[in-house]
């Protein structure tokens, strides 16, 4: 197996044609197919379902795709990293993070970061628990920042703080004037919250808080950015639950009111791939 073979392999997967793949890869078609064919020898595993007139991928084969684009995505990435290290050239960090964090602890670590190294670049991308984890997996980043966030075997983090939950509504709502006393008053309203599948820890913490006060909460509308869950409280679409700093300095016509008295709080962390914590150190420490 070499990254040639390799290649080849992606430009098949992409086509899924392999006379229009041996054109463009510019060998004869059987040379292709013997590729092809010693590859999956070697990989011990049938890659594509050519039993009809149209190829396919099979189950292993989408496997194999996803894994060979991030193994060559990130040879590339190396190649580049190690030509900058020998020429001495600007280097990259790339953060995930979610909108509170944006008001908290990125703008002081990219502050700390371009103070240390003033030719280090840094990319930052508002995105959902689950795109964060996604990326970080597939390497598209190097560290994420999210709330309450369920991580898995491979990935390392530090909690960085715990704060309140707020608990945010129309500004003409029943309960904005001083009439709440605690969660079991919303059993009856409709909220906006983020899609349960891209929240992963955060949403779930949220479902916890409102299944200890006795009710399942109703969704009528879901928004991963705050700005929009705002946005739509303000029209009188629903109610929301959000991290406190997710509001700071918001000038809306919304009601505010902090869940002290709740024993979910949320906790914001940094995560990052174990297997790349050395490489990341002086990163992680600038949090």
């Amino acid at each position: 197996m070499n990254i040639q073979q390799l290649g080849n392999f992606l430009i098949i997967c992409e086509l899924l044609n392999y006379r229009k793949a041996a054109e463009q890869i510019n060998i004869v078609q059987p040379a292709l197919s013997k590729q092809i064919q010693l590859l999956e020898q070697e990989v011990g595993a049938v890659l594509f379902d050519r039993s009809r007139r149209t190829v396919s991928l099979t189950p292993a084969g989408l496997f194999f795709k996803k894994e060979t684009d991030r193994i060559l995505h990130d040879l590339k990435r190396t190649i580049v990293r190690t030509a900058q290290i020998h020429n001495g050239e600007v280097a990259e960090v790339r953060v995930t993070h979610s909108s509170s964090a944006m008001n908290t602890v990125v703008p002081s670590f990219l502050a700390s970061v371009k103070k240390t190294w003033p030719m280090i670049k840094t990319t930052t991308q508002e995105t959902s628990n689950f795109q964060q984890l996604e990326m970080l997996l597939t390497r598209k980043t190097d560290l994420g920042v999210a709330p309450n966030i369920i991580l898995p075997e491979e990935v390392n983090s530090k909690i960085l703080y715990r704060e309140d939950f707020v608990l945010i509504l129309p500004a003409n709502h029943r309960l904005a004037n001083n009439s709440f006393n605690d969660l079991t008053a919303l059993k009856d309203e409709v909220f906006i919250l983020p899609q349960v599948a891209t929240g992963i820890g955060y949403v779930e913490e949220i479902f916890q808080m409102c299944q200890d006060a006795g009710f399942t909460p109703k969704i009528a509308h879901e928004s991963a950015n705050v700005t929009g869950v705002l946005r739509m409280a303000e029209a009188g679409l629903g109610i929301s639950i959000e991290p406190i700093s997710g509001v700071k300095g918001v000038n809306m016509d919304i009601a505010l009111i902090p869940l002290k008295n709740i024993r979910q709080k949320v906790t914001m962390t940094l995560f990052w791939l174990k297997e790349r914590e050395e490489e990341l150190g002086q990163f992680i420490q600038r949090f």
